[in-house]
């Protein structure tokens, strides 16, 4: 038995499901229980007395049902209402205590990851999955995930603060007429927009996939079904919206037979949902019944992707920030092949396994962005972009460990006086070290952008290193610039390192 429990803006929610091996995950049960974290934390940037008390309450009931139906595994999950909160680890403690459950404040690429799961489950022979171009998107309490579909694989993702709650409370006490509030609710929804289109390429999209307890209601309404997967014209969905915003909260509340919760968050979540899918230009709009709460189900049961199943979607994801920081994608792809050879011919020497490649990869690729701000220094800026930077599949800590990376591959190597590097713990500056090593010499490999060198190996001689290179013309260059930038190899693996191959004096 499986239960899910999730810790959202708006509400906390569970799912317990039963689970048999090589089955899909049966859900037997869901509760959810109105908690208005996000009412806290959007306003006064910590969660209140009483709102732990009553989170902790609901917990422990759905700690109750879990355990009458035996549950024996749980994954418990926060997002932004968590995460922003001041005094989150006191709330996170006093579950623990209270309660017996672990919540995990998951970051918003890891958000974007898990709703990918669930959708690609849901929509699995969908033509959305199948278009060239498919908008996702879901509007939540503190904020909206949007990830760019191609061919059903993510490119670009991203996770912004524009949640239905959190527009709300930005308005605070505010004492004004509809049309007045319905002004400056679209002006956070612009100015939010503004940010997410300059970063995800949302036009030209065929259809746009929405989620969310407020859109599945829309559907509902708009198509007069409630199937598992409803569809809409995009025409239909924005004349209902058209006709939504005249009416104030205690209109909507009446008309739709809604709690004042839930009347509260439909008008900022809809107007969110209309300016995005008027920008795709999406002509169908489809609504799956699934969340958050379901990709952490298929995770917690193992029938999720695994890390090399959504590497090419990282990697996807990895060259469309390459892209827009108008990297040189020829010799990116050589650095990161060169990278990931190196990394595979010394296996047995570093330990490390297929995740860490995965993060070599990456910073292979984006390794040279920071020339976007500044040929000067432009390792640092490498370094600075990829830390602010997200890429589907990979977590904020992922990202400090790939700017590391990258932030190596030239100059000088990691030193305690080096903020950024120590902030990492232990074991992950030695990660960094191991893969840098690696990204100095496959980026001098390539030192003329020319990709001469097709392919490396490997011999041992004694206490040293014959790395043996083959490729077309004349490698001297190549050479003399991977035995300079051996440095931190020879330091980390204690060998002496010889570079052979075309050449004078190879």
């Amino acid at each position: 038995m499986l239960g899910v429990v999730d810790l959202g803006a708006s509400a906390i929610r569970l799912l317990v499901a039963q689970h048999r091996p090589g089955e899909h995950p049966e859900i037997l049960e869901e509760a959810s229980r109105a908690m208005l974290l996000g009412r806290d934390t959007f306003s006064t940037g910590r969660i209140g007395a009483a709102t732990m008390d009553a989170s902790i309450r609901a917990l422990a009931g759905f700690k109750e049902v879990m355990d009458g139906y035996g549950v024996t595994r749980v994954c418990a999950v926060a997002t932004s209402a968590v995460r922003e909160a001041s005094n989150a680890e006191m709330f996170l403690d006093r579950i623990r205590v209270r309660v017996g459950l672990n919540v995990d404040v998951i970051d918003g690429s890891e958000e974007s990851r898990l709703t990918y799961v669930a959708v690609r489950d849901r929509l699995a022979e969908h033509p959305a999955l199948k278009a060239a171009c498919t908008l996702l998107m879901e509007v939540g309490g503190g904020s909206v995930d949007v990830t760019r579909l191609s061919r059903g694989a993510p490119v670009q993702a991203g996770v912004y603060p524009l949640g239905s709650v959190r527009m709300r409370q930005r308005l605070g006490s505010w004492k004004g007429s509809h049309e007045q509030r319905v002004r400056l609710l679209s002006a956070q929804v612009a100015n939010v927009i503004g940010d997410i289109v300059d970063e995800i390429t949302v036009t030209g999209s065929t259809f746009a996939v929405a989620l969310g307890g407020d859109m599945r209601f829309v559907a509902s309404r708009v198509a007069a079904s409630d199937e598992a997967v409803v569809e809409m014209s995009r025409e239909a969905f924005l004349a209902f919206v058209a006709d939504l915003v005249k009416l104030d909260e205690g209109q909507v509340a009446e008309r739709y037979q809604l709690s004042p919760v839930a009347a509260e968050t439909l008008l900022p979540a809809m107007l969110v949902y209309r300016t995005l899918i008027e920008q795709s230009g999406a002509a169908t709009i489809v609504v799956p019944d699934v969340s958050l709460r379901d990709g952490v189900l298929l995770d917690l049961a193992g029938a999720a992707a695994g890390p090399s199943d959504f590497a090419p979607h990282v990697l996807a994801s990895a060259a469309s920030l390459g892209t827009r920081y108008r990297y040189d994608a020829l010799h990116a792809g050589a650095v990161a092949r060169l990278s990931t050879r190196l990394f595979d011919l010394l296996a047995s020497e570093h330990g490390m396994g297929p995740r860490d490649r995965l993060l070599l990869e990456v910073a292979a690729l984006l390794h040279d962005i920071g020339l976007f701000v500044s040929l000067r220094g432009h390792h640092k800026h490498s370094l600075y972009l990829l830390q602010a930077s997200e890429i589907f599949g990979l977590s904020r800590d992922d990202m400090q460990i790939v700017g590391n990376i990258a932030r190596y591959h030239r100059r000088g190597t990691p030193q305690k006086s080096h903020p950024e590097f120590m902030r990492l713990d232990r074991d992950e500056r030695v990660r960094v070290t191991k893969l840098a090593a690696m990204l100095r010499v496959a980026n001098a490999l390539d030192a003329e952008h020319e990709q001469k060198v097709a392919d490396i190996s490997l011999q041992e001689q004694d206490t040293s290193w014959i790395i043996e290179l083959t490729g077309q013309g004349d490698l001297t260059m190549e050479r003399l610039a991977s035995a300079f930038r051996a440095d931190l190899l020879v330091d980390v693996f204690g060998r002496q390192i010889q570079f052979r191959g075309a050449g004078a004096g190879a």
